[in-house]
């Protein structure tokens, strides 16, 4: 006699049955191939609306973003999750939460990993994070079971000085110039969209040093008033990460002087010791090591950093001095006197770049 098969936690192919809490991908837009960086989008609910959920598939990095809208209780949730997890070989699903409801992830095995301040706009974000062995179980005891595979710690940050000579900077916020630039091999393969409905950043800051161009890219979110920053391009030396870390404090500027932005966050690489520099020059703060967060080339998963910057009122002194020309853009607790980048050596080179590319065109 035929066993009869327990149901699942979700019906995809009954979704009327009550109560049953369905899961189905987002309406894919017509030209969803042209965006190959774009997320996997999910939606579950619940025929008598007591469920709702948005759950961000990046198939690359093997993780979930799961966007609650406070209703169904959390152990229903979980297993969800779970078997979610279970069914697109997942390594980790997370969630951004305000602290009052963090413990109610906790109780049913979730851990916190990191804060974003001011990603809610008048309140922080709680990381909290549940991941999966090889055999796609949880982790027991969560995520302070595991051990982190690197503690890194960075070199005192340099500060920002004046913008380079000849070095000439251009914001791009067309979708297919956009588009495009995405899909160049150039751009590091780690990127990916952050939020519901995102295909790609909405602008980039484009730097061209002589035959290379380096991209810093903003996605961002004007109802919670915050902005998630990629470096698209990895640095390749000293010099370039200077450049990088000017171009991230202009983008950083440019948002606070466009947008209602208060808060930006990235992510970084945990081995990714040179973009995590960047950022540390920049004024960024790390606060907190993500667990198996990201995936690398070779198809290693690794840990990641979380950092962020709040940028003050557009009346703050703080503010005023740290968007000042003639002043370090970011300014940054260090124990040494401030002092300028020493672009000297480069700014000449900078410019005979931009003279061999006037000869070209």
């Amino acid at each position: 006699m035929d066993k009869k098969t327990s149901p699942s936690l979700f019906d995809i192919e009954h979704p009327n049955v009550q109560e049953t809490p369905t899961i189905r991908p987002c309406p894919p837009c017509s030209d969803m191939s042209h965006y190959p960086r774009a997320l996997d989008e999910y939606i579950c609910r619940r025929s008598d609306r007591k469920l709702n959920l948005s759950l961000l598939v990046t198939p690359h990095h093997k993780h979930m973003r799961i966007v609650d809208y406070r209703l169904g209780q959390y152990k229903l949730k979980c297993n969800i999750f779970d078997e979610m997890a279970a069914r697109e070989k997942l390594k980790k699903v997370y969630t951004l939460v305000e602290k009052q409801d963090s413990n109610s992830w906790r109780t049913v095995g979730f851990s916190k990993e990191a804060i974003i301040p001011g990603y809610f706009r008048n309140a922080d974000a709680y990381v909290m994070s549940r991941v999966y062995d090889h055999d796609g179980r949880p982790i027991t005891g969560g995520i302070a079971k595991l051990v982190h595979e690197k503690q890194i710690e960075f070199a005192e940050p340099e500060p920002i000085g004046k913008k380079p000579a000849g070095l000439k900077e251009i914001f791009i916020d067309d979708p297919e110039a956009i588009n495009a630039i995405l899909h160049l091999p150039e751009v590091t393969p780690l990127y990916h969209p952050f939020g519901k409905g995102v295909m790609h950043p909405h602008f980039i800051l484009e730097v061209r040093i002589g035959r290379r161009n380096l991209w810093v890219a903003a996605e961002i979110n004007d109802a919670f008033g915050h902005a998630k920053l990629d470096i698209l391009t990895l640095p390749r030396s000293i010099k370039e990460r200077r450049y990088l870390a000017w171009m991230v404090t202009k983008l950083v500027e440019e948002l606070g002087e466009t947008s209602d932005i208060s808060s930006v966050f990235s992510i970084t690489m945990v081995e990714d010791i040179s973009c995590g520099q960047v950022l540390v020059d920049a004024g960024f703060k790390d606060s907190g090591q993500l667990t198996r967060h990201m995936q690398s080339e070779e198809g290693r998963l690794s840990d990641a950093l979380m950092w962020f910057f709040r940028i003050a009122p557009k009346a703050n002194k703080a503010r005023k001095m740290a968007f000042d020309p003639e002043l370090p853009m970011i300014p940054v607790p260090i124990k040494k006197p401030l002092t300028d980048f020493d672009f000297d050596d480069d700014e000449e080179e900078v410019q005979e770049h931009h003279d061999e590319d006037e000869d070209e065109d």
